[in-house]
């Protein structure tokens, strides 16, 4: 019997070890153009790194994305399917359907060590995408209050340091390893000496592969491996009307570069003009390492496989966040079909621009490209992969009936896009602390049409940062109501009531994030019971947030658990331990960690370093009032007036809104000058006679 035993766990062990143990690299650089490449012909930047590494690969002259967007695209390159079949049709308010095998399921099914570390939130393994890793390192900081979520990133230097930590690991299981760099994403600021451009971000990107191939080189993994460089999607720049991407599907926002390095160098320099399209990666890897798959179920074929292909692309980006129509496409040889309320077809190989839409001239070809498109058009359910339970709670609160997702006649994007000067300036207003601003060019965008959920989150955004907060809570709630799967909308207000008290309200959104973002409703539930003086569930419910990216926010909270507890001590643990982790992370800052610090450390009479960490904190958040509202405190009672009237007047310039008008009026009240207290509340009453808070001042 032991025998037989022993014969089977051997037989057990043979069928999960890799018949081929090829070291598997698969590398993701977010929104890179082909076409901005010089191994593409492109000559005005140089990328001497990945130059080299195309001549010992197979460069896809035309290899084309199925979504212009980071986790749709993501998606159909884990799973060779296409977004409908594998469930993630946006950025936000989906996830990877869970009975969809993913491709480092089956590798690691197959006998190989998996890993993974990307750069975008996007990707956070909440998604689904982190299935089938045995680590996937996602440690991005998103505490940092970034205006989109589509920013939330962190540098590619740090990612790959977490990639060669892993992959430094010895094991005897051949790896397969997931890279995601964000560089090339906006907004453009790579370091010295790359200029602040698309361009800057796509030369610095290359520097940073050009450190990770020289890992793989010195770590004897190089040669042997299947290495597939390649991106999601492009970046319009400006073409067609478009300077990011997820609106439109022209060739620019479609069209990837896409490399494969075969074990041994083999067929390195070939070039293949063919059409090919992202979900031939999952085949291509699976055929090579000799792992079983279920060949029906997708939607490409391995590249190395020749043939015609009709290439289906989609975007709900304009109809989820803008209220316009979604568009759908279909790429067949030389013929690019964008179907749309205005449909458009283009012969990308005479017209590499797609400036001469053909629909009227070729009648033929558009009948024929519609009807082979109509069977990949498929609705998409909104809120997406939303259970029971979640879907009462969002009706009760009145989220569901009446979304962007609804059917009906929407606009073409072709006809909105004109907007986008609009969008760019609501967005850059906020990005360069003109809340004014940005609020004037949302009610603008607004007024004509009411279903834009991105700008109804900017326009809650702007007026939080205003002191309005009444008017951005009910600003975030209409883009709720028009997005329910929007979670950190929810999380906005959750955010918003504690600090306006109302913590029914407050507990009720963070509850409708817990499936998606339970790190971050925790924290918020946290916060919740600390205002409720309910000290052992707040200090719960934080530590339900450790193990989360959250762990920042966590650390925080706990520490001020700890300080109304009057534990001082304690509480300077957690908030050296959130400054610890942050530096570990390489991130920049975190609003609020340095003013708390400097709170505990005034508390305990540490004033030299109290001081340090509010001047910190200001330096990092120059336009944030309560740092200064403390350091001017500790200022007037070490007898140093001028130094705290002089922070006074910088707080202005750094700010010139009401809250900072507030702030100094009602700091001064603190300190006993009634009469500097009046001068500053009637200074903020001049330019904003109507703000409740200065009037409450009276």
């Amino acid at each position: 019997m032991r025998r037989v035993f022993l014969v089977l766990v051997a037989l057990v062990a043979t069928a999960c070890r890799p018949s081929r143990p090829t070291p598997v690299i698969l590398i993701s650089i977010d929104t890179l153009r082909s076409d901005h490449l010089p191994a593409y012909g492109y000559t005005r930047i140089a990328t001497p790194q990945l130059d080299a590494f195309r001549k010992d690969a197979i460069l896809f002259e035309r290899a084309y994305s199925h979504a212009p967007l980071t986790l749709p695209s993501h998606a159909t390159l884990f799973t060779g399917r296409l977004p409908a079949d594998n469930g993630v049709r946006d950025n936000v308010g989906f996830r990877l359907d869970a009975k969809v095998p993913t491709l480092p399921e089956l590798l690691k099914r197959h006998g190989y060590a998996t890993g993974a570390a990307v750069s975008a939130w996007v990707l956070r393994r909440e998604a689904g995408l982190a299935r089938g890793f045995d680590a996937y390192d996602d440690e991005i900081d998103v505490a940092s209050n970034a205006m989109s979520i589509g920013r939330v990133q962190r540098h590619g230097a740090e990612t790959i340091v977490a990639a060669k930590r892993w992959l430094a690991t010895k094991r005897e299981r051949p790896p397969f390893f997931f890279l995601h760099l964000y560089e090339p994403h906006s907004p453009y600021d790579p370091p010295s000496p790359f200029p602040h451009s698309y361009d800057g971000e796509v030369a610095y990107t290359d520097t940073l592969l050009g450190d990770f191939f020289a890992f793989l080189k010195a770590e004897d993994l190089y040669d042997d491996a299947l290495i597939v460089v390649l991106s999601d999607h492009g970046e319009g720049l400006g073409d067609h009307g478009e300077d990011e991407h997820g609106i439109f599907l022209y060739r620019e926002s479609l069209q990837v570069p896409l490399f494969v390095k075969l074990p041994g160098g083999k067929r390195g320099g070939e070039s293949v003009a063919e059409p090919v399209q992202l979900t031939d990666v999952f085949p291509t890897i699976l055929s090579l390492t000799k792992t079983p798959f279920e060949r029906k179920a997708i939607a490409g074929r391995s590249l190395l496989e020749r043939g015609a292909r009709s290439i289906y692309s989609e975007t709900l980006y304009p109809r989820l966040h803008y209220g316009w129509s979604e568009l759908h496409s279909l790429i067949r040889g030389d013929d690019h079909f964008i179907q749309a309320p205005k449909p458009e077809l283009y012969d990308v190989a005479r017209d590499a621009a797609e400036t001469r839409n053909r629909v009227e001239e070729d009648r033929r070809t558009v009948v024929t490209m519609r009807s082979t498109l109509l069977p990949f058009v498929r609705e998409a359910s909104a809120p997406a992969n939303v259970s029971e339970e979640e879907k009462q709670k969002l009706a009760a609160l009145g989220y569901l009936g009446s979304g962007v997702a609804a059917s009906g006649e929407l606009p073409d994007p072709k006809d909105r896009v004109r907007n986008s000067a609009v969008i760019r300036r609501a967005f850059s207003s906020y990005d360069r602390g003109d809340y004014g601003g940005a609020l004037a060019a949302c009610r603008e965008l607004l007024a004509e049409n009411e279903r834009m959920v991105d700008i109804w989150d900017i326009m809650a955004r702007a007026l939080e940062q205003l002191g309005r907060k009444d008017e951005a809570i009910a600003a975030a709630k209409e883009g709720l109501k028009l997005s329910p799967q929007t979670t950190h909308l929810a999380l906005m207000i959750a955010k918003m009531a504690i600090e306006k008290n109302d913590l029914t309200t407050a507990q009720q959104h963070a509850e409708l994030a817990m499936h998606a973002e339970p790190g971050a409703a925790h924290d918020l539930l946290a916060r919740i019971a600390l205002a409720r003086h309910d000290f052992d569930r707040a200090s719960a419910e934080a530590k339900l947030a450790l193990d989360s990216r959250e762990r920042i926010l966590a650390l925080m909270t706990l520490a001020r658990v700890e300080v109304e507890r009057k534990n001082l001590p304690a509480a300077l643990e957690y908030a050296d331990r959130a400054d610890a982790a942050l530096r570990q992370r390489a991130s920049t800052s975190v609003k609020g960690l340095n003013y708390l610090r400097g709170d505990i450390l005034a508390r305990m009479e540490r004033n030299a370093e109290a001081e340090r960490a509010f001047r910190e904190e200001i330096r990092l958040f120059p336009k944030d009032a309560q740092a200064y509202k403390n350091l001017i405190l500790l200022l007037v009672t070490e007898g140093r007036n001028d130094e705290a009237t002089q922070l006074v007047f910088a707080l202005e310039k750094e700010a010139p809104i009401a809250p900072s008008y507030v702030a100094i009026s009602s700091t001064l009240r603190t300190v006993g000058d009634a009469n500097g207290a009046r001068y500053w509340r009637l200074r903020g009453l001049q330019q904003f006679p109507n703000d409740p808070a200065l009037r409450r001042l009276q």
